[in-house]
């Protein structure tokens, strides 16, 4: 494993198998085996141990190799020539060009769910958003969160199975990617989302798709101005 792999990964990422009853074991293994690279616990380019991994997770190699040809239909994980298999190192082009392509789909899908989120849900995401905005900027967000919940909401509520399952291949890849920290980003991505949440209530599908695309180019935008040399806030 990379030894910038953190200290202390989460017991359902070293082993799921056990407390994930009812699912087939490959599934169980393909849902470990994404946590581990998602979170850089196997990092892009680290050789895969197939006997390590089939110990650490407490699962035979037969449904192991399932879940590898899975990952590798994903491009998640990638075959070199001499046969290796090794984590996919996302290229910075690729990454820009799913972006693109996110923007397309993540701005049909806000237009599509405009007005079809439960106020519940609406509220619960504004005082989270404005809960992070009240804390110093480096001051770490409050346990648990999803910081794809907006994202995974405003898909699933489109109403397009299809259009949602291709959003969630998409974010995966580009979850790959890893940049580092962008100062001063965090409060500016809390305005993006509460932007994106006030069309989606008021029901107003335009609004709701200019949100989200205003969203996405935003985040092309950084990374690209990363990229290019030193970023101030």
């Amino acid at each position: 494993m990379s030894s910038n792999s953190p200290a202390s990964p989460s017991s359902d990422v070293l082993d799921p198998v056990g407390q994930e009853e009812g699912q087939p074991l490959s599934e169980r293994a393909h849902r470990s085996l994404t946590a581990m690279i998602l979170s850089g616990q196997l990092a892009p380019n680290e050789v895969i141990a197939e006997r390590q991994l089939a110990l650490q997770l407490g699962i035979s190699r037969t449904p192991l190799r399932e879940a590898f040809r899975r990952l590798e239909g994903e491009r998640l994980l990638e075959r070199q020539r001499s046969g290796t298999l090794v984590v996919r190192a996302l290229p910075v082009e690729e990454y820009i060009s799913i972006l693109h392509v996110r923007r397309v789909l993540e701005g049909e899908a806000a237009s599509l769910a405009a007005g079809r989120i439960p106020s519940i849900e609406i509220e619960r995401l504004r005082g989270f958003l404005q809960a992070v905005l009240d804390m110093p900027a480096d001051a770490p967000v409050p346990e648990p969160h999803d910081p794809e919940d907006l994202h995974k909401l405003v898909a699933a509520a489109a109403g397009n199975p299809v259009l949602e399952e291709m959003i969630r291949s998409l974010r995966t890849r580009t979850s790959m990617f890893r940049f580092g920290r962008l100062p001063g980003r965090r409060h500016d991505v809390m305005h993006e989302h509460l932007a994106i949440i006030d069309a989606l209530a008021s029901g107003d599908a335009m609004a709701a798709r200019a949100a989200m695309e205003q969203h996405i180019d935003q985040v092309r935008i950084t990374i690209i101005a990363k990229l290019s040399g030193p970023y101030r806030s």
